[in-house]
């Protein structure tokens, strides 16, 4: 990098005859952190470089967008509930906005083991509370089963041709609703490769006592199911990354209690 900023970043000629010839002279449409810009193929390469770099990124084209639109949406006093949460992406980097926003509470739920442990390094200094347990309809254990990757680590009733069929492990679940949770302006972020149905029907108390603000859901299996239930309770659709208003059916989904 440091070579490159000598030779090419610092000689603006050069760096602009450059990129003419690589990628010529022209307006280009792009995508980036959930918003369509217009971009001049020179005057802001930086730019198409990125919506190129975020497109095989699913951090910077999915999670990034919803991160911002999650920040937008705390307010001073609500509770954000991670939920699936693996190395805690959504609820270590929206704890920061307790410097803004002091009264918001955190906390933070992971079925492995393993990735719980990762999890919880750094979730007591950012003020989230952590439980290393599964969230369902009920209370008890469910078997999961490991994949190549933490993020898949899913219930064997939900496994998928990512799973490792011969790794298994019991983990107990409990309800959402069973656990203390502080607030009366919740915001669920749920990403659990499956048990999206019954992680809701686990928080129903805190539905039926309207403490739940939105529901962001990065996937569902049961997906008109999960969208009856939250229209049920008087829910309205966005897109995730987006924010378009959208009648559900979509991948990344955010689901708002309309403000009386």
């Amino acid at each position: 990098m440091s070579f490159l900023h000598r030779f090419f970043f610092t000689r603006p000629k050069l760096r602009r005859a450059v990129t003419r010839l690589l990628e010529g002279e022209r307006e280009v449409e792009v995508s980036l952190l959930g918003a369509k810009l217009r971009v001049h193929s020179v005057k802001e390469h930086g730019y198409l470089r990125s919506s190129r770099l975020a497109k095989n990124s699913a951090l910077f084209r999915d999670e990034a967008p919803v991160l911002l639109n999650l920040a937008a949406l705390l307010a001073d006093g609500d509770t954000f509930v991670d939920i699936g949460a693996n190395v805690g992406i959504y609820s270590l980097t929206l704890a920061r906005m307790r410097a803004l926003l002091p009264k918001t509470k955190f906390y933070a739920f992971e079925a492995n083991p393993d990735t719980f442990s990762r999890l919880a390094a750094h979730a007591r200094e950012m003020g989230v509370v952590a439980h290393n347990i599964a969230l369902s309809d009920h209370e008890g254990t469910l078997q999961f089963v490991a994949g190549a990757v933490s993020h898949v680590f899913t219930t064997v009733d939900n496994a998928t041709s990512y799973s490792l069929a011969g790794e298994t492990s019991a983990v107990p679940c409990k309800r959402l609703d069973q656990f203390d949770i502080a607030g009366d302006s919740l915001i669920l972020k749920i990403d659990v490769e499956g048990q999206e149905k019954a992680v809701l029907d686990g928080a129903s108390q805190f539905f039926v006592k309207k403490r739940v603000k939105a529901v962001y859901l990065d996937g569902c299996k049961e997906q008109a199911a999960v969208e009856d239930f939250l229209r049920g309770h008087g829910f309205a659709f966005l897109e995730g990354r987006t924010l378009a208003p959208t009648q559900g059916g979509v991948f990344s989904l955010l689901a708002l209690r309309p403000e009386k």
